[in-house]
C-alpha cells in the first residue's frame, strides 16, 4: 500500500508539473486545455483529481507571487534610498557650485577698499564677509543678489516668544538677518536664515517695562505689524545694537536720499559712484530678471515662500526701470505667471488652528501683504480663525445645567471674536484699503453659526422648554454680546434678528401650554377657596409674586383665629394660572426685543382672554357663585389691569390696545 502510495503521489507530480507548463505557456488556450480535459477523462473522479492538482497549482503560483511582491518591495525601498542619496548628492553639488561663486564674489571683494569706520565687527574673525555667511547659512544666498553689501555688526542673541531659542543677527548696510544654529557640519558652525528685514521698514527701541529682565532687551518693529523681542548677554551688548542698527539706518537714509534707489548695480559703479552709465546698468539689471523665473520655481517647489516674496519684491523695483529693449514685457509676464502661482499656494494654505500665538497661521498672511494682495491675506486669515473657532467650541462638553452650558459657550465665541478683531487691527490698520467690511462680514457669518448651534440646545424642534431656561440662556447670550461693543461692535441688534425665529417659537409653545393646564384644571375645578399653610410660606411666596405688579393680596384674604390656616377668596384655577402666567411673562421679558413684540402681545391676550371665558361659562351655584364673582373680580380689576401697567412700562414701553380690548369686551358682556 505504501508502494502504491508513492507511485500515486509521483504520478500527481507528473501531472502538476505537466498542468504547470501549458498553464504557464505564453499560447494557453482555456477552451482547448478545458475541452483536452473532458476527452481524456470519462468520469467526474478524475475530473476532481485534475481540479485538485490545478488548485495545488494555482496555490503554488499564489504563494510564489506574494513572495516576489515583498522582494520587489524590499528592491522599491533600497530604490528610494538610493534616490534620497542622489538627491543629497545633487544638493551637495548645488552648495559647491554656491561656494565657487561665492569664492569668486570673495576675490571681488578683497578689491574693494572698505573704510575701516563703517564696519564694527564684534566677537568675530576679521575676514567675516558676505561669502561667508553665505557658506554657514542656508538660505542665505539672497544676499549676493545685491552688490556693495557689506557686514556692519553681529553676534548671537536670545529670542524671546513661546520659545526662547538663540538666534544670530547680522546687520548689513541695507538689511538685518536673523538666523537659527542648525547641526554642526563637519565640526563647523551651520545655521538656517529665519528673517530678512529691511532697514527703511523696521524700528528698534528699548523695552518700556523696566523689570530686571527686561533691561537686556530690545525690541524690533516691522511693517505690518510683526514684532520681535531680543536678548542680549548684556546691558552693554544691547545699547551697542540699538546704536549701530540706529546709525546703519541713518546712513542708508542719507545715501537713498542723495540718489536714485537701484538696488541692482554692478560692482565697478559701486567702486567708482557713477551713476550715468544707464545702458550697462540695464543690461546688467535684465540679466538678473530674465533668470529670476527659474529661481522663483525653485523657491516654490521647495515652498521657500520667504525668499521666493523677496525675489518679487526685488523684481517689482527693478522691472519698473526697464525699458521696451530689455523684453521688458516679456519679463513682466513671466514673473506674473509665478506670482499668480505663489499667491494660490499661499491662499490655500491653511493650519488647521486659529491660535493667536502661532507664527505658522500668521507667515503666509504677512507674506500676501507683502505681495500687495490684501484680499487673499484677509480672506486666508479669517478662514484660519473660523477653522480654530469652530474647534474650539466643538471641544467643550455639556456638562451641568443648561445655562452653565451656554455661559461656556458665549463666553468662549465671543471672546475669539473679540481677540480675533484686536489681531485683525494689529495686522491689517497700515493696508491701504479698508479691511474692516471683510471682519464684520466674517463677525455676521460666524454669528449665524453660534445661533444655529445655540438653537438645537435652547430652541430644540418637537419639545417645549421649561419657563425659565430659554430667557436666562437668551440673556446669558446677550450679556456676553456686549463684550464686543466695548471693542467697537456692536451685533446685538443682529443676534436679535437671529434668534427672532427661535424666541416667537418658544413664547407661542409655552403660551400654548399655559393654556392646555387651565383646560385640565377648569375640569377639575371643584370652586373653593384655597387655603395655605402659615408655616409652609405659600402664601408668602404668592404675595411676593403678586407686589411685582403692584397687586394687594390681602384684600382676598382671611385668617381665622382657631385655624392655623389662611384662606383666600380666589378659586385654585386662577392661583395656579396667576403663577405659571407669571413665569411666562418673566421669560419672555428677558427673551424681548421688538422684532418678537407681535407674537408676545398675541401669546398674552391669548392666555387672558381664554382664562376669562373660563370664568364666564363657569357653572355657578349658591355654593360657587361667590368664589367665581370674586375670582372673576381679581382677575379683570385687579391682574389684568395691573399686567398692561406692566408691560407698558417695564417690557415693551408702548400701550397694548389689544388687551386693553379684553377688558372693554368682558365689561359688555
Amino acid at each position: 500500500r505504501i508502494q502504491i502510495l508513492f507511485e500515486l503521489q509521483g504520478t500527481m507530480s507528473q501531472l502538476s508539473n505537466h498542468y504547470e507548463e501549458q498553464l504557464k505557456s505564453e499560447t494557453f488556450d482555456a477552451k482547448v486545455f478545458v475541452h483536452q480535459l473532458c476527452k481524456n477523462f470519462d468520469n467526474a473522479r478524475d475530473l476532481d483529481d485534475v481540479k485538485k492538482i490545478i488548485e495545488n497549482v494555482r496555490q503554488t503560483n499564489a504563494a510564489q507571487l506574494k513572495h516576489n511582491v515583498y522582494r520587489n518591495y524590499g528592491q522599491f525601498i533600497d530604490t528610494s534610498k538610493e534616490i534620497t542619496f542622489l538627491e543629497a548628492e545633487m544638493y551637495k553639488l548645488g552648495h559647491l557650485l554656491t561656494e565657487q561663486r561665492a569664492l569668486i564674489t570673495s576675490l571681488t571683494d578683497d578689491t574693494i577698499a572698505m573704510e575701516k569706520s563703517d564696519v564694527t565687527e564684534l566677537g568675530l574673525a576679521d575676514d567675516m564677509s558676505v561669502s561667508r555667511v553665505v557658506e554657514q547659512v542656508q538660505g542665505a544666498a539672497v544676499l549676493q543678489e545685491i552688490p556693495g553689501r557689506k557686514i556692519l555688526h553681529n553676534g548671537m542673541v536670545t529670542e524671546k516668544g513661546e520659545e526662547e531659542r538663540q538666534i544670530r543677527l547680522v546687520l548689513l548696510n541695507d538689511c538685518l538677518m536673523s538666523a537659527c544654529p542648525t547641526k554642526r557640519v563637519f565640526m563647523s558652525e551651520s545655521y538656517k536664515m529665519v528673517e530678512l528685514l529691511e532697514l527703511k521698514n523696521i524700528t528698534v527701541m528699548e523695552l518700556s517695562d523696566k523689570s530686571q529682565e527686561s533691561k537686556l532687551c530690545f525690541k524690533i518693529t516691522q511693517y505690518p505689524g510683526s514684532t520681535y523681542v531680543y536678548k542680549a548677554d548684556s546691558e552693554q551688548k544691547k545699547m551697542e545694537w540699538i546704536s549701530v542698527i540706529k546709525r546703519a539706518q541713518q546712513k542708508y537714509k542719507d545715501l537713498t536720499s542723495k540718489q536714485p534707489l537701484d538696488l541692482v548695480m554692478t560692482r565697478d559703479q559701486m567702486l567708482d559712484g557713477s551713476w550715468s552709465e544707464n545702458k550697462s546698468r540695464l543690461e546688467f539689471r535684465a540679466e538678473i530678471l530674465a533668470d529670476l523665473p527659474e529661481e522663483l520655481d525653485v523657491c516654490i517647489a521647495q515652498r521657500d515662500f520667504d525668499n521666493a516674496v523677496r525675489k518679487l519684491k526685488n523684481a517689482k523695483i527693478n522691472i519698473a526701470m526697464l525699458d521696451q529693449t530689455h523684453n521688458a514685457s516679456e519679463i513682466k509676464a513671466r514673473i506674473e505667471q509665478r506670482l499668480q502661482k505663489l499667491t494660490e499656494l499661499l491662499t490655500e494654505f491653511n493650519t488647521g488652528s486659529g491660535g493667536f500665538n502661532g507664527k505658522a497661521s500668521k507667515k503666509p498672511v504677512k507674506h500676501l501683504l507683502r505681495l500687495d494682495k490684501v484680499t487673499q491675506a484677509t480672506n486666508l486669515f479669517l478662514r484660519n480663525k473660523t477653522t480654530g473657532l469652530r474647534s474650539t467650541m466643538r471641544r467643550i462638553k455639556m456638562e451641568g445645567t443648561m445655562s452653565l452650558y451656554i455661559t461656556k459657550l458665549s463666553q468662549t465665541f465671543f471672546s475669539y471674536i473679540a481677540a480675533v478683531g484686536t489681531e485683525f487691527k494689529a495686522i491689517f490698520s497700515q493696508t491701504e484699503t479698508g479691511c474692516m467690511p471683510s471682519y464684520v462680514g466674517w463677525v455676521e457669518s460666524e454669528l449665524q453659526w453660534f445661533v444655529a448651534m445655540f438653537s438645537r440646545q435652547v430652541f430644540p424642534q418637537g419639545s417645549v422648554v421649561g419657563h425659565g431656561i430659554a430667557g436666562e440662556c437668551v440673556a446669558i447670550a446677550l450679556k456676553h454680546a456686549q463684550l464686543l461693543s466695548e471693542h467697537g461692535l456692536d451685533i446685538r441688534y443682529l443676534l436679535h434678528r437671529l434668534l427672532q425665529p427661535g424666541i416667537c417659537t418658544t413664547l407661542k409653545r409655552n403660551h400654548i401650554q399655559i393654556i392646555d393646564a387651565s383646560k385640565v384644571r377648569a375640569k377639575e375645578e371643584k370652586w373653593r377657596r384655597v387655603s395655605f399653610d402659615v408655616k409652609s410660606g405659600e402664601y408668602q411666596n404668592l404675595d411676593s409674586l403678586l407686589k411685582t405688579y403692584n397687586i394687594d393680596i390681602s384684600k382676598y384674604s382671611i385668617k381665622l383665629d382657631e385655624d392655623s390656616k389662611i384662606y383666600i377668596s380666589l378659586s385654585q384655577s386662577i392661583v395656579s394660572f396667576v403663577r405659571s402666567f407669571h413665569s411666562y411673562l418673566q421669560d419672555a421679558k428677558k427673551m424681548y426685543n421688538v422684532r418678537v413684540r407681535k407674537q408676545l402681545i398675541d401669546s398674552i391676550t391669548s392666555c387672558l382672554q381664554f382664562q376669562t371665558f373660563q370664568l364666564q361659562i363657569a357653572q355657578s351655584t349658591e355654593e360657587t357663585q361667590s368664589i367665581i364673582r370674586s375670582s372673576s373680580m381679581f382677575l379683570m380689576k385687579e391682574f389684568i389691569p395691573a399686567i398692561i401697567v406692566y408691560l407698558e412700562k417695564k417690557v415693551i414701553g408702548q400701550p397694548v390696545p389689544t388687551i386693553q380690548k379684553i377688558l372693554t369686551e368682558t365689561d359688555q358682556v
